[in-house]
């Protein structure tokens, strides 16, 4: 009955946060009998499907990555490594979410009220079940192949040991980082947490550097791996060929440490003291008068201070980091003026397509102010149109930096190039930007990425825009082709493109957002 029991409740827990970022949209907003049917099935789909679909897919690449090994014995100890950082990332970004969304939503006060005892472990259970399930497809899988192939048990073994290894050190990596915004958020006035947003920051970049050195083989040449960093996986040549206590040593060392430090920092995570301060408000200065603005400038300002002071917003100035560097040696190894450099500018520009879902989705609870206040849709889309922009023309000028220091001769190109970054950038938050406000729903007091369409959000935004960046990008590299060949090429090419882009706009806009409409 025990089991049965924190079966029970790890599956209410988990329904529940997705019903909280679900319940604001359409679908669940009409009560009539088989309207409910299909939410509930909805609800239980949404609540599934990623996982199946993430276990099919890494399964995939865990299989790929396990038949590539062995075609070579060296390369064992690099590619392990590889798998268990892909998932140390993997299920450092699940964890969070999860950790995120029962403080924020303070699932775990309704919870306790239910006529059941609440053991400790529901949480964890709930964490797997629901999240990290597909997890052990990125390494198990290639353990099996390389054990079948091999004909030897132990890389299986060593691979199943330090999977669980890995999922306990997330577990605590994710706690730690929820810790931090409490423990520096302590400033009274303002309730800033520049220091947990900061930890977050470094963090999070630290990750994708490792992954991306590791992963892609452009940065060998500008960073060396230290070759001992790949006995931290210790799935190596020697220790197949026979039995070998090191891997099974370094297991039980590791585990002895992490496991007891994810068991304190759980007890004190979700603590009665963590939920009440972990979601505590910034309440206005005494003293101070109220200064109008206009309601894009209000909502602006309203989103890069969201940045700043809540936790994880600020990720919307790290996400793009993780499309941007791998690009990075390509651009240095390309010659200017080629079609090769010409794709990643439309490339970086469609990157800050997927910061304006998440700057919807930072509304959160506090979005009943969108259908309280006179402001309309098209005033917050070009507060998030005018927020994004910025972020993006500063992201270019940081990359035309970064390339100058390994490079100083493309600086002068990428320099020609920023006008035209500008106007594409333009017009893909147009077209992605329209389509995402319009989609969220009237009435609502709660948003998020879930709320305005989940997942797909992402795909469907991007078919919509790439057919933009492809007709932005023909259109320049055709320019010298149109009109007089004594006109510049960058100038035939801005023209054309403001020409074309300005058009396209005005379409998305009137399509989208109508004039006057209101939430």
């Amino acid at each position: 009955m025990t089991l049965r029991n924190d079966l029970f409740l790890a599956k209410v827990l988990n329904t529940e946060l997705k019903y909280q970022y679900l319940k604001n949209t359409p679908r669940f907003q009409k009560n009539d009998r088989g309207s409910i049917e299909s939410a509930k099935r909805y609800l239980a789909t949404n609540t599934r499907s990623s996982l199946y679909v993430n276990t099919v897919i890494y399964g995939m690449v865990s299989v790929i990555f396990g038949a590539e090994t062995l075609n070579s014995k060296n390369v064992i100890s690099g590619d392990s490594f590889i798998l268990f950082m892909l998932l140390l990332i993997l299920a450092i970004m699940s964890d969070t979410q999860f950790y995120r969304g029962i403080w924020d939503m303070k699932l775990l006060t309704p919870l306790s009220q239910l006529p059941l005892k609440v053991e400790r472990r529901v949480i964890p259970l709930s964490l797997f079940l629901y999240n990290e399930f597909y997890l052990p497809f990125v390494t198990i899988p290639a353990g099996v192949i390389i054990s079948i192939g091999l004909k030897n048990p132990l890389p299986l073994v060593v691979f199943a040991m330090f999977t669980v290894l890995f999922f306990y050190l997330a577990r605590l990596v994710s706690l730690l980082l929820g810790v931090s915004f409490v423990k520096t958020n302590t400033n009274r006035k303002t309730k800033r947490l520049y220091l947990g947003q900061l930890f977050q920051v470094v963090i999070f970049v630290v990750f994708i550097l490792a992954i991306e050195v590791v992963t892609n083989p452009s940065f060998q040449s500008f960073i060396r791996i230290p070759q001992y960093l790949y006995y931290f996986i210790p799935v190596t040549s020697q220790y197949i060929s026979s039995f070998s206590i090191y891997p099974f040593a370094a297991f039980a060392l590791a585990i002895a440490i992490i496991y007891p430090a994810y068991l304190h920092i759980q007890k004190r995570s979700f603590s009665e003291r963590m939920e009440t301060f972990v979601d505590v408000g910034v309440r206005g200065r005494k003293g101070l008068g109220l200064k109008m603005k206009s309601p894009i400038r209000s909502l602006v300002d309203k989103d890069f201070k969201i940045m700043l002071r809540k936790r994880g917003a600020i990720m919307i100035m790290v996400i793009p980091i993780t499309f941007i560097i791998p690009i990075v040696p390509e651009i240095l190894s390309t010659s200017t003026g080629s079609f090769q450099s010409l794709f990643y500018i439309p490339y970086v520009s469609s990157v800050f397509l997927i910061d304006f879902i998440l700057l919807i989705g930072l509304e959160g609870k506090s979005a009943w102010h969108l259908s309280a206040l006179p402001i309309t849709r098209r005033q917050y889309f070009y507060s998030k149109l005018f927020s994004i922009f910025s972020i993006g023309i500063i992201y270019y000028g940081v990359l035309i930096a970064i390339i100058g220091f390994a490079k100083r001769n493309l600086v002068s190109y990428l320099l020609l190039n920023y006008p035209f970054f500008a106007i594409l950038l333009t017009a893909v938050l147009f077209a992605g930007g329209t389509y995402l406000v319009n989609a969220i729903p009237n009435e609502v007091y709660s948003l998020s990425q879930e709320g305005i369409g989940g997942r797909w959000i992402f795909l469907k935004t991007f078919t919509i825009g790439l057919p933009i960046i492809i007709l932005n990008a023909l259109l320049f590299a055709a320019a010298k082709y149109i009109a007089s060949s004594n006109i510049s090429y960058y100038f035939k090419g801005y023209t054309l493109t403001i020409i074309l882009d300005t058009i396209i706009s005005y379409l998305f806009l009137r399509l989208f957002i109508k004039r006057g409409d209101h939430f």
